[in-house]
């Protein structure tokens, strides 16, 4: 009998793992969680490095810290909630994945959704000046964009928008008219994996203000280093913000002022549901 013929099997399956956690610094990943898996980290920003050994390259200055927890209610659903201690920021929001970067025939790249909503509770007494709830608040829409190159090499977009009800020229995101803002940006991102458990990350992330037509730059480039459950990431950026909506208004300084600072993110996952 003639020998049946034998074709290669070509696997078709999702490509995990393009990113290691669902934040790139400070942008969000398309990496999803699993049904019952809860995520949480830990992000940091301190002060700018320019005084030196005075205030200790920023450390003395103070940080920007954000806590947030997200959880799996599917494979590609999950929703989050998180605090900021600059200007005492509250947000809520979920994170769904629409498309998954296959092996074989199937969508090329991985793509989700993100959307924040934000509330601001500092103390604006000292403005003479009254916020309502309503006045306070924020809004965030990013959809990454990621395509594993290789088994090093990883890249990432997420374009971006962000709208705050109400600014002033003595907040942290200032406004001469003390108006509701809209901001837009394209924050793009790398992963270049040195070996299974440490990688080089880069950031940058232009933001355009619609009501003056500027364009602000943010950079940050650091590296990820996967110990057990743990991702602990250590970079150096010209931003002091942890979520979208301030990536995109805050203020960025220049590289070459020595106006950029340290900051580090710890990353944990767990099971919770099986």
């Amino acid at each position: 009998m003639a020998q049946l013929q034998r074709e290669r099997v070509v696997e078709n399956r999702p490509v995990e793992l393009i990113f290691p956690t669902p934040k790139h610094i400070n942008l969000n990943t398309t990496e999803p969680l699993a049904a019952g898996e809860l995520y949480y980290s830990i992000m940091h920003a301190f002060g700018t490095v320019e005084n030196g050994i005075t205030d200790f390259w920023g450390l003395d200055s103070g940080a920007n810290i954000r806590f947030s927890l997200e959880y799996g209610i599917t494979d590609r659903f999950s929703v989050f909630a998180g605090r900021s201690s600059m200007d005492k920021v509250y947000d809520i929001g979920f994170r769904y994945l629409y498309l998954q970067q296959m092996t074989g025939s199937g969508s090329p790249v991985s793509a989700s959704i993100v959307l924040t909503g934000g509330l601001m509770t500092d103390d604006y007494s000292f403005l003479n000046q009254s916020y309502s709830f309503s006045e306070r608040n924020q809004l965030s829409v990013a959809l990454p964009f990621s395509r594993k190159m290789n088994d090093r090499f990883s890249l990432l977009a997420v374009p971006m928008v962000a709208a705050f009800s109400r600014t002033n020229p003595f907040l942290r995101i200032k406004d001469p008219l003390d108006t509701e803002e809209v901001f837009a940006g394209l924050g793009l991102g790398s992963r270049y994996k040195l070996n299974n458990r440490t990688s080089i990350t880069i950031q940058y992330v232009p933001s355009y203000r619609f009501e003056t037509e500027k364009t602000n730059q943010n950079i940050a480039i650091g590296m990820d280093f996967e110990t057990g459950g743990h991702v602990f990431q250590i970079f150096f950026t010209t931003s002091r913000a942890l979520n979208d909506a301030y990536l995109l208004a805050g203020a960025n300084g220049r590289i070459d002022d020595y106006a950029f600072r340290f900051g580090f993110n710890i990353n944990r996952s767990f099971v919770v549901r099986e």
